[in-house]
């Protein structure tokens, strides 16, 4: 598949990468109907943060399940879902008390402008409102 990649201050490359698998059972593969960039993103490619090697870009998504994971049991194939920056597991304390975004066991997104990308703890508030979005 072919996705963004930034390699350094304003080159960003259209390239050739290997597309998603399922890594752990938590894991779900969406493929992406829309995608935006976010402003983290932005910050490497104008040069404040710097890129130590070449990395897929995208933070922000939305599309359809197409595989889970074998822990996944909140979401199915053909569902349209919402995602964001970071992926959280819904069980640590912080979690619990309703801030998913500083989730101690917080997984970054990327590579979401892309046909397809790995989400991570999909069954968790992930992004918070992302993985729950049903199509009906």
């Amino acid at each position: 598949m072919r996705g963004a990649v930034l390699y350094g201050p304003r080159d960003v490359r259209f390239e050739e990468r290997d597309a998603p698998k399922i890594v752990t059972p938590t894991d779900a593969i969406i493929r992406l109907s829309a995608t935006c960039v976010c402003g983290s993103d932005l910050w490497p490619y104008r040069g404040v943060n710097p890129t130590a090697r070449p990395t897929p870009m995208g933070h922000e998504y939305c599309g359809i399940v197409e595989d889970v994971g074998s822990a996944v049991r909140a979401i199915k194939p053909g569902q349209f879902v919402i995602g964001s920056f970071f992926a959280s597991d819904n069980t640590c304390p912080i979690c619990r008390a309703g801030y998913q975004s500083s989730c101690q066991h917080a997984e970054l997104i990327g590579g979401a402008q892309a046909p397809l990308l790995r989400v991570p703890l999909a069954d968790a508030r992930s992004s918070a409102r992302a993985m729950s979005r049903r199509s009906n």
